[in-house]
């Protein structure tokens, strides 16, 4: 257990600015100074750049931060002289290393998901059936059991238990604190999705003329917090909390006033998105939204993927989302742009790691020609193409790899829905694997709609439910497709076979599908998966070694913005033991995202209301819904599903095997281009943990 005491709070408090541009954008607490594009598209120098060389200080890597932090004595001159194996001495120095990301998993969502694994766990006990519900004297002796039933009898703070991963021995508080280059977006939503080349979205890698400063030069990084000028969105212990579990989210609903510095608005602006922040954990490099594999300046960054097989070692990359989206993406690309085409699939062929799961659904997926080469045509030998087929039953999915070796030089890809799927369910393409709902069953689920009305000029003016009962999945396809344990299992036999060992990333992407939904129900079954799939993960390095042997890190890549209430123990008994866990997402659901209709509707741009009262104009959960389902997504007043995106907040790792390396970076800083960024008291950052991973993976 890494967290011991409270942190103490030792940054100066910060003044939120007004921005006093025409273009002014809202915030009630948080105006960011940022600067503006000029007539000519070039960009004012930010508050202070004119005090700071024009050079670069020169870039950073996680050797050097190791080094630096006194955790390694030495960089060796290369890495892969510690693994790779000669005939008169193979080599058994790495461990073999597992990160798993939970897409969107909070803190929040881990203990909405224990919680929720812990009630199952007790009704069954009591003899309720989880998907059917219970009548007579076990519904009523289970009701009995669980009325008033609270948080307080699980926990409320730290670790908590009731998962896999909680058994995990360390126990880390990580920031997601993402560059700022240029103005904000549009209402704060995300931070800018912007390099000092410009707008990422506008140009391929490199493709651009550097951004400039009123003097004519080159802007330059400032590691400052962008309330006081700098380029990076810092978090602040005073207005977010020291811990994702501070009890200022929870005073609100229960009219408790909250203390003078907190803002319950702070963790709303300027996020992360999915792909620079698994861009940190690959390649230990800070880059922009929507970046990924590059840094600042769109220059290629390798990533640990790359270094583990250009040093003999296997990699993998596994997800319940497309295989080339955000998170699984940024292990394999190198990219400016998220949504780049053809950046995505030549990084995937570049790559080509031993093992990569995942659905092939729209962009995100090898190119056809490369899964055709690897049918009938110059990658047949070396590589086995898997994909969904009616013909096979999900118990022998994986028959045909099981003689498969990496060291032999085999490869294995493995798709899923997109057009390997026969159908689609909910009028939208199938682009996820399917998960399960609180009841662990894939049928007669919520699906959520909202009705649009807008002006003549397309702004939103209101939103009305429009919910239904209905399968995320076709029901006859469930015959074909594995469970994500068992492509987990599968992933493990195959590259644990590779004698100098591998590296694996496993993302349950869902979970941020469903929280963006503000689906509880959705969001508890992806929960329910990736804790059956750690659970394997902890089994086979139990087996194999154990943590003498293997590094396991279990974490997210942001937050979203989720409130449990007091009694939601008790509501997810009930709903189970009533056979209508479904309602743990309200009927009025939209799975609409209120502050992106807000910002269509200019709400932005209005002072004259608090962020949370514009929410609120946009969410369509009553104050009976929140109190049936004992939860809420956004600040509280905004309506119950008043949010929908990511948040800065903290996020946790569990973890076992790593060796002191993050216990030894807590509260330390990194560098971006050279400068030096200020840690947060108490917390690591996500590219502290791409050095400790390259620590274990090599041995150092």
């Amino acid at each position: 257990m890494l967290l011991s005491g409270a942190s103490a709070h030792s940054t100066q408090s910060r003044v939120f600015r007004k921005k006093l541009e025409k273009d002014a954008i809202f915030s009630k607490s948080s105006k960011a100074k940022s600067s503006k594009a000029d007539e000519t598209g070039e960009y004012e120098s930010m508050a202070g750049m004119n005090t700071l060389p024009t050079h670069i200080a020169g870039v950073d890597n996680s050797f050097r931060l190791l080094k630096r932090e006194g955790i390694i004595s030495e960089i060796p001159i290369s890495i892969c002289e510690k693994v790779r194996s000669t005939d008169e001495a193979p080599a058994k120095q790495g461990k073999n290393v597992i990160l798993v990301i939970g897409d969107g998993m909070g803190w929040e969502m881990i203990r909405a998901g224990a919680v929720a694994k812990q009630v199952i766990v007790e009704l069954e006990s009591m003899g309720v059936d989880i998907k059917t519900g219970a009548t007579g004297d076990v519904a009523d002796a289970a009701k009995a059991a669980f009325a008033n039933r609270t948080l307080d009898d699980y926990y409320t703070e730290g670790k908590g238990s009731g998962l896999s991963f909680q058994d995990l021995p360390d126990f880390t508080l990580l920031t997601t604190s993402v560059p700022f280059i240029g103005e904000a977006e549009t209402g704060n939503h995300y931070g800018p999705a912007r390099s000092f080349l410009g707008d990422v979205d506008a140009h391929d890698n490199g493709m651009a003329d550097l951004l400039v400063g009123a003097d004519g030069n080159p802007l330059v990084f400032d590691p400052r917090d962008i309330f006081e000028g700098g380029n990076m969105v810092l978090w602040d212990d005073a207005k977010g909390g020291a811990y994702p579990w501070d009890e200022n989210y929870f005073r609100a609903h229960s009219g408790l006033p909250t203390d003078p510095e907190f803002d319950p608005e702070f963790i709303l602006q300027h996020a992360i998105d999915s792909a620079n922040s698994a861009a940190a954990y690959s390649t230990g490099v800070k880059t922009g939204v929507n970046m990924m594999g590059v840094d600042l300046y769109e220059n290629p960054v390798r990533n640990i993927l790359e270094e583990a097989q250009s040093c003999g070692k296997s990699g993998g990359i596994m997800t319940s989302v497309p295989i080339l989206h955000a998170t699984p993406g940024a292990f394999v690309t190198h990219t400016n742009y998220r949504k780049n085409e053809h950046h995505l699939q030549d990084g995937y062929r570049e790559t080509r790691p031993a093992w990569a799961m995942g659905t092939c659904a729209s962009r995100y997926q090898p190119a056809e020609e490369l899964k055709m080469a690897m049918i009938n045509g110059s990658l047949a030998s070396s590589h086995t193409f898997l994909y969904q087929d009616p013909a096979v039953l999900a118990e022998n999915f994986y028959d045909s790899i099981q003689d498969k070796d990496p060291d032999n030089g085999d490869h294995v890809l493995a798709c899923f829905a997109g057009q390997y799927s026969t159908g689609m369910e909910a009028g939208a393409p199938l682009e996820n694997m399917p998960y399960r709902g609180l009841d662990s069953s894939y049928n007669n689920r919520r699906c959520s709609a909202g009705i649009v009305e807008k002006d003549e000029d397309d702004v939103t003016l209101s939103i009305t439910p429009n919910s239904t009962i209905c399968n995320h999945w076709p029901e006859e396809e469930l015959q074909n497709v594995p469970v994500m344990k068992e492509h987990v299992k599968e992933a493990l036999n195959f590259l644990g076979k590779d004698e100098d060992g591998f590296f694996l990333m496993f993302e349950q992407g869902d979970i941020d599908w469903a929280a963006h939904a503000n689906m509880m129900d959705d969001l508890l079954g992806a929960m329910l998966d990736i804790d059956d799939s750690v659970a394997e993960i902890m089994a086979w390095i139990d087996e194999n070694g154990g943590y003498e042997k293997n590094a396991l890190y279990v974490t997210a890549d942001h937050d979203h913005y989720l409130t449990l209430l007091p009694h939601f123990p008790e509501v997810v008994a009930n709903l189970i033991i009533d056979g209508v866990s479904h309602d743990i997402t309200p009927e009025s659901n939209t799975n609409t995202n209120t502050w992106d209709e807000a910002i269509t509707a200019s709400r932005h741009n209005d002072t004259s209301k608090t962020q949370t009262e514009h929410l609120k104009d946009f969410s369509t959960w009553s104050d009976e819904d929140i109190q049936n389902v004992a939860h809420y997504f956004g600040p509280w007043g905004s309506g119950g599903n008043g949010w929908g995106s990511h948040s800065t907040r903290p996020i946790v790792m569990h973890h076992g095997g790593d060796d002191g390396c993050i216990e030894a970076l807590v509260g330390k800083g990194y560098r971006v281009l050279g400068r030096e960024v200020e840690g947060s008291p108490g917390k690591i950052d996500q590219v502290h943990v791409h050095a400790c991973m390259m620590k274990s993976l090599f041995g150092l």
